[in-house]
């Protein structure tokens, strides 16, 4: 299997686990009309722990890759600036080092689960314009994390897919990739699960 067959069954396999994350409670409220400062804060803090923890304990694993330039990659602290700026706490999260030895134990499950985070920037724009439409200036300073890349985006994400796509060529590597991604979205899923009506938070 070429690169570019490889990375339209990776697309094909995970399209339901991707969709399942647009579907979350927590996805719908950001994208809602009825989107508030606090909703925004929750899903910075949801997500917090689970991309602090891949930097730690995952990145080091792909430092052979000098082309993914990892410490560019990083965003755990870009989510703590942002929510300082929010005035929500952003303490140091709790680090679950069985989870996250448990499920990246490999390059190929590393960088299954990147290409769920990498994919995220591409979707953080468009969260970032709608946050910007519906609540304006008191939003203004405040996506750091959303467009971690800003104008380099495109190339980042692209820089990436060569690298997973040519890891996808190899069998041994091919199952364990979208297995990690499907894996990835799940445990995301899970950190964005809550449990609140629009009704009990004010922007």
């Amino acid at each position: 299997m070429d690169a570019t067959s490889f990375l339209q069954q990776l697309r094909s396999q995970t399209a339901r686990s991707h969709q399942l994350i647009e579907q979350n409670v927590s996805s719908q409220l950001l994208m809602s009309k009825h989107v508030t400062i606090t909703h925004y804060a929750h899903y910075l803090k949801s997500l917090y722990g689970f991309v602090y923890g891949f930097e730690k304990m995952a990145f080091p694993l792909l430092k052979d890759y000098e082309v993914l330039q990892l410490d560019d990659r990083r965003k755990s602290h870009l989510i703590q600036a942002d929510l300082t700026m929010l005035h929500h706490t952003a303490a140091e999260p709790y680090l679950n080092e069985e989870l996250f030895n448990t499920h990246y134990q490999t390059t190929a499950a590393v960088l299954g689960g990147m290409y769920v985070l990498e994919g995220s920037t591409l979707g953080g724009q468009i969260i970032n314009k709608h946050l910007a439409t519906v609540l304006g200036h008191a939003i203004a300073g405040k996506t750091t994390y959303l467009m971690a890349y800003a104008g380099k985006t495109g190339s980042m994400w692209k820089i990436f897919l060569q690298l997973l796509g040519e890891a996808g060529t190899t069998i041994d590597k091919r199952d364990e990739i979208i297995d990690s991604a499907v894996h990835t979205f799940a445990l995301l899923n899970t950190c964005l699960e809550i449990k609140y009506q629009f009704t009990e938070y004010e922007n």
